[in-house]
């Protein structure tokens, strides 16, 4: 019988690297979605590999129209069957209502919502069942902003999206979502490294710390596991209580 993997889309920055890591520490092999950063993937292939589970490298890029083709039908040209796929990778540009660009707003569309969808239509041929389905959305798409209106779109699309499939894909394939607040990522660095904005965000926090991407990583692998297996459809919120405030 084939292995089994699990594929990472976005696997080489903050939440997808903890998320690969966790996931091959875990004893599950990995498929590791890439764009840009080739040498970081490679680094994490290598560390993976390491650990002692199955690893395979993938780039696609998921903000161009043909880019989930692509990379669905090598995972399906590859022969790799999939007992999870955490649909990672998301990207985010400024704008609002009324000065987002329109280039911006279809690549963020494209990554943080479009991608999600078409990967695990075509992927269904590949997935085993049962199995499991987990979307990286955020809390900005549970409160509102105005900073990045097509991030905060998309993030909400896709935990409506998450219900959707979770009603179609049942009872083989569970669909649940992430909502991570306040993290400390690559993403979020440039704005949390202004003491203000960081003590501002402390003080509405309940927990008074910023989320580390292993506490993501950690929900992730419950999600994927049998441990979780009577929760569909779901978005559990992971931000120490910031949306309560």
């Amino acid at each position: 019988m084939a292995e089994r993997f699990v594929l990472v889309t976005g696997s080489s920055g903050g939440f997808g690297r903890a998320i690969s890591t966790e996931l091959a520490r875990k004893g599950r092999n990995v498929i590791l979605h890439y764009n840009r950063s080739a040498s970081e993937a490679k680094m994490l292939e290598q560390e993976i590999r390491n650990i002692g589970v199955e690893v395979e490298l993938l780039p696609a890029d998921l903000s161009l129209p043909d880019g989930p083709e692509k990379l669905s039908q090598e995972i399906i040209h590859k022969g790799m069957r999939l007992s999870g796929i955490v649909n990672n990778a998301g990207i985010g540009r400024p704008g609002n209502a009324a000065n987002i660009n329109d280039d911006d707003w279809d690549a963020v569309s494209n990554v943080n919502l479009r991608a999600p969808v078409l990967l695990v239509r075509k992927l269904l041929p590949a997935i085993e069942k049962p199995s499991s389905v987990v979307n990286i959305a955020s809390a900005a798409g549970i409160r509102v902003g105005v900073s990045s209106i097509a991030y905060e779109a998309t993030k909400a699309g896709l935990i409506h999206v998450t219900k959707s499939m979770a009603i179609t894909l049942a009872p083989d394939i569970r669909v649940n979502a992430v909502a991570p607040g306040y993290v400390k990522t690559n993403m979020t660095r440039s704005r949390l490294s202004d003491e203000k904005v960081l003590n501002g965000i402390l003080s509405r926090t309940p927990l008074k710390r910023l989320g580390n991407p292993e506490d993501i990583a950690k929900l992730v692998f419950f999600l994927l596991s049998e441990d979780s297996s009577f929760i569909t459809g779901e978005t559990i919120v992971i931000d120490g209580g910031i949306t309560l405030t």
